[in-house]
């Protein structure tokens, strides 16, 4: 009996998960579907007025002056794996509820792998670039795609020494390099997790401005300070593991709320679904007859603009 994966396995998994609770995806609740494989440039300069460049692998250069690029193409996360002989016996055997179970417990796990890697393409984004380790075949490379500079303010002061008064000045010169920059509305701050801890200290013993301290959160004098709770794990070409951050150590990250940001879904390199969705996954019987191999795909593709996005960073 072969397993067979519906659109309304799919559709029930994910209405299952939990609501997405990190930082960095949040700010891109513009998420359309896009039915191309492909971005065209002049869409991007006409809404961002900069053009983010995908590098392939260590080679990859930025196109030099004069040199027309008319799309950029995403890469995809797709993933392989394998419902295994034992798998499927115990497939056959089972319950319609067992069967059910057992396609979400193995799908919600590439689910999870897919949004994991979706929120560090984001996370990395907001600093103006992605550097991620992808597979090339049998080789590993990076995925690079360069954004843009994104506007830095670094600053005298210590953390030891910081007073609320001080931070609502370092708060406001972020909103006005923004501003300068022509993007408006709200705006939102991030701290790393030093910065919005000695935030919070500073705020116990005065009573000139306004603390409203939250879950994962402070609001300073009106001005909203949310804790980074974004990290990935990058390994490198000799497979070394570093934990890193959207907000470094040190920094506090000022976003404007309606920068234009989105996070499309692109079309999939696929001729059965040759359609742009947030997540897909088939399976196909294996040569061997040891089972069914299941394959995992999805193609997001952050978008940021660089104006609506500026760090500031402590001395020490």
């Amino acid at each position: 009996m072969a397993i067979i994966i519906k659109p309304n396995d799919i559709e029930r998994i994910i209405a299952a998960n939990a609501p997405e609770e990190l930082n960095a995806m949040n700010y891109f609740s513009n998420r359309p579907l896009k039915n191309s494989t492909h971005i065209a440039v002049a869409e991007l300069e006409a809404e961002y007025g900069n053009v983010p460049v995908i590098k392939r692998g260590a080679l990859g250069v930025r196109p030099e002056s004069g040199i027309s690029v008319k799309v950029i193409e995403p890469m995809p996360i797709e993933i392989d794996d394998t419902f295994t002989a034992v798998e499927i016996d115990d497939y056959e055997r089972a319950t319609d509820t067992g069967k059910q179970q057992m396609i979400d417990d193995k799908i919600s796990n590439h689910l999870r792998v897919v949004r994991s890697t979706t929120r560090a393409l984001c996370a990395q984004a907001h600093r103006g670039n992605i550097d991620y380790m992808m597979q090339a075949g049998t080789a590993m490379s990076r995925y690079l795609v360069d954004y843009g500079d994104i506007k830095g303010i670094p600053l005298p002061d210590t953390l030891n020494n910081l007073t609320i008064a001080r931070v609502v000045v370092i708060l406001q010169q972020q909103t006005l390099a923004i501003r300068d920059q022509g993007i408006g509305g709200a705006i939102e701050f991030i701290a790393s997790l030093e910065v919005f801890q000695a935030i919070v200290k500073a705020g116990e013993n005065q009573k000139s401005y306004t603390i409203v301290p939250g879950p994962g959160k402070v609001s300073v004098a009106g001005f909203e300070i949310l804790v980074d709770n974004d990290s990935w794990i990058d390994i490198d070409s000799n497979g070394v593991k570093t934990t890193k951050y959207m907000v470094e150590p040190l920094e506090i990250m000022a976003r404007a709320v309606n920068a234009g940001q989105k996070l499309p879904y692109l079309r999939l390199d696929d001729v059965v679904m040759p359609y742009a969705v947030p997540f897909y996954a088939f399976t196909k019987a294996r040569t061997d007859q040891r089972g069914e191999d299941l394959y995992v795909k999805s193609k997001p593709f952050p978008l940021i603009n660089r104006k609506g996005i500026v760090f500031a960073k402590f001395a020490s």
